[in-house]
């Protein structure tokens, strides 16, 4: 039977193994840093075991001063009821003082009980002053290793859709802020009673308050410093699990936050596409409106000077026909008249055959006049007609157009949404990828940049320089030219060269594609299609272009910015970098 083979178990880490490696992950760190603070809770009691003494109580210890105390308190004149400071008793200590050097000098106090009080305070402050300090270190060490691997690689403002990371980050700064003015505070406390100014009782937390009034000792706040600065460790050991509580479920919160952005980038890219659609709907209609318009212009405008004339032409043509229909009327009337007689002589039937043959021409005459007049009538419909049309789609278009605004608006608004949506999504999966990357515990225990972008040699950094600087005079140019960007363009050396049929079509497309825009963006885009179509594009040959079409303004901006960039710190530290520091 082969041989098993035994399963490599890696040994468990701990502070110490922190100093000299990185962290296997950061369950390994909790764990080390959980297994300190068990350590140091037990130091903290055996310290108090050491303070106290065997099965006695912080009550205890204060009740056994309390005494001496009074007598002390009770000698001085006039009289004082709290003691809050060291220099309150310096009296008494440099007369007890004389009183040792001279027995034969009389005092007025008892001396035990300044003996006691000396005692009381000595041991205070070596406690504050010196039995902490390897509790203090240790803090301090954690204190250093959360604000190193315990980052939200955020700040503490950006984007609402950033909270869940900006407000760890608020939470992580104010947990390490609490737990070093908690540390800070134990030999503080002794510094405070040496002053003027002494320690008071509304400086310390609630478990000194509670002793103090329960022993009654409130007029004496440093007999409970002890118990204040046991709280303190207490508070700081408190303060770094809350740390690594919230640092342990941060990266399940920012991929809650991922699912949710991109639920909601979906919905923006629905809306914006369907924004899209109607945009272009309306704009086709817009289009199509003013199109309808234009025809009505041309043909108002074709037959405007013919108007006139037609409509007198037509009046001319309806008054022949009521001339016509009179006559008809009189001759009918005279045949009548003719007809009714029996007999007629040859000159009555020649009048006779005059009038039906004036009838016949006249009833010939009237349908093509008809005609004529109706055609004249179309004619004038016509133009009224294409007179209301261009009315009617004039309303059209106002109403088309305010609509057209408005979508395009909601669509801009729509757009920036889901740009903004997209951007987040980017800063929190690069968040999660930081929190669940053991590559980046190796990148913070060797301070090594987190992103690869961030490295690079000399000749990158001088190629990023150089490209820093055309953009730079590129946004410049673009915002102050104006519309002299056409000629600038003409102007502008191009290798390979492009004959004067590639430039106005690069020209045309600019203009066609960005229709709606202004001629800053005009500018701006002509200038990256020069530096895309160009395989030498530098800033010398914008200068020299700018100063052909005698645009001097614009290179004398270039240089004053560039001489403030140059003159400005370098300062290349990283928002991460200042975390880790």
């Amino acid at each position: 039977m082969p041989p098993t083979t035994l399963a490599f178990h890696r040994k468990r880490q701990n502070l110490d193994h922190l100093a000299l490696e990185r962290p296997q992950n950061l369950q390994n760190f909790y764990e080390a840093i959980e297994e300190e603070l068990k350590h140091i809770e037990t130091q903290l009691k055996y310290l108090e075991l050491d303070y106290y003494g065997y099965e006695r109580t912080p009550e205890d210890e204060v009740k056994e001063w309390m005494p001496a105390l009074d007598i002390v308190m009770n000698a001085l004149r006039p009289h004082i009821s709290f003691l809050y400071s060291k220099q309150q008793l310096k009296d008494i200590f440099d007369l007890y003082d004389r009183s040792i050097g001279d027995p034969t000098m009389e005092v007025d106090f008892d001396k035990e009980a300044v003996q006691t009080v000396l005692d009381c305070i000595h041991k205070i402050d070596v406690y504050l002053r010196h039995r902490f300090k390897q509790i203090i270190d240790a803090i301090f060490l954690i204190l250093g290793y959360m604000r190193k691997y315990c980052l939200s690689f955020c700040g503490t403002s950006g984007d609402n859709y950033l909270e869940t990371a900006t407000n760890y980050e608020k939470q992580r700064r104010e947990l390490a802020d609490a737990i070093k003015i908690n540390v800070e505070d134990i030999p503080m406390m002794a510094d405070r009673f040496d002053s003027v100014d002494g320690i008071k009782m509304h400086e310390f937390g609630s478990v000194p308050k509670k002793i103090a009034e329960k022993c009654g000792c409130s007029n004496v706040p440093f007999l409970v410093s002890f118990a204040g600065a046991c709280e303190n460790v207490r508070n700081a050991c408190i303060g770094v699990r809350k740390w690594i509580q919230a640092d342990d479920g941060y990266a399940t919160f920012i991929q809650f936050d991922i699912t949710d952005l991109e639920r909601k980038k979906e919905t923006c890219d629905k809306l914006k596409k369907d924004l899209q659609i109607k945009v272009s709907h309306l704009d086709h209609r817009m289009k199509m409106c003013k199109r309808d318009i234009q025809e009505c212009v041309i043909e108002l405008k074709r037959v405007a000077a013919k108007e006139k004339s037609l409509r007198k032409q037509e009046e001319q043509i309806l008054e022949e026909i009521h001339e016509i229909d009179v006559d008809l009327e009189l001759k009918e009337i005279q045949k009548d008249e003719l007809r009714k007689k029996t007999s007629l002589d040859a000159k009555e039937r020649e009048k006779l055959e005059r009038i039906n043959s004036d009838i016949e021409h006249r009833k010939t005459k009237k349908p093509i006049l008809e005609r004529k007049a109706e055609d004249l009538k179309r004619k004038v419909e016509f133009l009224t007609f294409r007179r209301d049309l261009k009315g009617k789609r004039e309303s059209q278009a106002k109403g088309i157009k305010d609509e057209l605004r408005e979508a395009r608006r909601e669509f801009k608004k729509t757009d920036y949404e889901c740009e903004r949506l997209e951007k987040n999504i980017s800063k929190l999966r690069e968040i999660h990828r930081f929190k669940t990357s053991t590559e980046v515990l190796k990148k913070l225990f060797y301070n090594m940049p987190l992103n690869k972008g961030q490295v690079g040699g000399a000749a990158r950094k001088r190629k990023g320089q150089f490209i820093d600087k055309l953009e730079r005079a590129t946004r410049i140019t673009a915002s102050l030219i104006d519309k002299d960007w056409i000629h600038l363009y003409r102007n502008l050396p191009f290798h390979p060269p492009r004959g004067e049929e590639n430039l106005r079509a690069d020209i045309e497309d600019v203009v066609t594609t960005f229709l709606r825009d202004t001629a800053e963006v005009h500018a701006k885009q002509s200038l990256y299609r020069w530096r895309r179509v160009n395989t030498r594009a530098n800033l010398d040959d914008l200068k020299k272009s700018l100063m052909i079409i005698k645009r001097k303004d614009i290179v004398d901006k270039m240089e004053e910015e560039n001489d403030k960039e140059e003159d400005a710190p370098s300062k290349t530290k990283t928002k991460y970098d200042c975390q880790i520091s």
